[in-house]
Parts: structure tokens; sequence; C-alpha cells
């Protein structure tokens, strides 16, 4: 079994704190660290702060919906991406593993002379 790990996107918006409310974007959120790492880790640090920040900006619910769905696709997709390309390096190596043996077993029917 794999372990997921919350891997957070580099922000490069001013700070959520720094905005006004009212100017706040779905890709504000969706490039917020702190944003990712709660919807990503929804039982980590950040758990408190936006669920707080739900309650004092209850006209935002839709625009946070919407981003927190966004980033789980993004997860989701990225996630089965990377099991894909998994699967195929696995019968890749085993497709490599299996010609080798065809090819050292005529070795292992020789007979073996000793001096």
């Amino acid at each position: 079994m794999r372990t997921t790990v919350a891997r957070t996107l580099p922000s490069i918006t001013p700070t959520l704190r720094t905005m006004e409310v009212s100017k706040y974007t779905v890709k504000d959120l969706l490039l917020n660290e702190s944003f990712q790492r709660w919807v990503l880790n929804p039982d980590g640090d950040g758990r408190s702060m936006w669920e707080s920040w739900q309650h004092l900006h209850p006209g935002h619910f839709e625009l946070l919906e919407e981003a927190r769905t966004i980033l789980l696709q993004l997860r989701d997709r990225v996630e089965q991406e990377i099991d894909a390309d998994e699967h195929e390096v696995w019968n890749r190596l085993k497709q490599g593993l299996d010609e080798d043996e065809e090819k050292t077993l005529p070795c292992l029917t020789q007979p073996v002379h000793k001096s």
C-alpha cells in the first residue's frame, strides 16, 4: 500500500491575509499553501484557521468549495497518473526479468566441469 504525501504547489500570489476578502479568487485559494495543506490534510495544523475563516466569511463558501473540489480532483488525477506509471514500470521490469531468465536458463543446464 502506497503512502500518500500531501504536496503543495508553489505559492506565487500574495498571502490571503494581505488581500481584501472580497477580492479572493479560486486561483488565489488554489495557490495558497495553507489552503492546500488544509484540503489535502484536513486533520493538520491549518484546520482550525480555515474552519474559522469559513465562519467569518460565509459569503465565500461557494468559492472555497469550488477551489477545494478542484484541488481534490487534481490530486486524484495526479495519483492516477502515478499509479499508471508505477504499473507500467513494474510491467517493464517483469518483462525484462522474464527475458533475462530465458537468456540465462541455457547456462544453468550446461554441466559444470571441475578441474
